[in-house]
């Protein structure tokens, strides 16, 4: 008809150049996965400085949250103090036999394979070499 075909015209990317320094193109080969790992590294290095600088921010605040509660529980098992969630701990803690698992009991499983009989091996003359090889003489 009128012979028309299409056609694609494009540009790739050779170096990079950026604030004086110049980098290869593969520099912008990155994964989605690997942007979120590098993310997640960041985010657990902010909770883990801000917990022990004791600074809450948004990474930290659940741990401080669990902390808390670890030792609100703490304070709970050792005093007279309690509430609900706890009287099943201190329960747990005061009669221990009460928890016991009753599953079914195991069994070992007897082997019907017969006994290799024991290979008698002749004793090997050692040399005394001192306990180096005879590294010395």
């Amino acid at each position: 008809m009128l012979n028309i075909s299409p056609f694609t015209y494009g540009m790739t990317v050779a170096q990079i150049y950026d604030a004086g320094q110049t980098f290869d193109s593969s520099v912008l080969d990155i994964e989605e996965d690997h942007l979120l790992s590098v993310f997640q590294s960041a985010v657990n290095n902010i909770a883990c400085v801000s917990l022990a600088a004791n600074f809450p921010t948004m990474p930290s605040v659940i741990h401080s949250l669990i902390n808390a509660y670890k030792k609100c529980v703490a304070i709970g098992i050792e005093t007279e103090y309690s509430w609900e969630s706890i009287e099943e701990l201190k329960d747990r803690i005061a009669n221990p036999d009460a928890y016991v698992s009753t599953g079914p009991a195991v069994t070992e499983a007897k082997e019907d394979k017969p006994k290799e009989e024991a290979k008698v091996e002749e004793e090997e003359e050692e040399s005394d070499e001192g306990g180096f090889g005879d590294l010395f003489g």
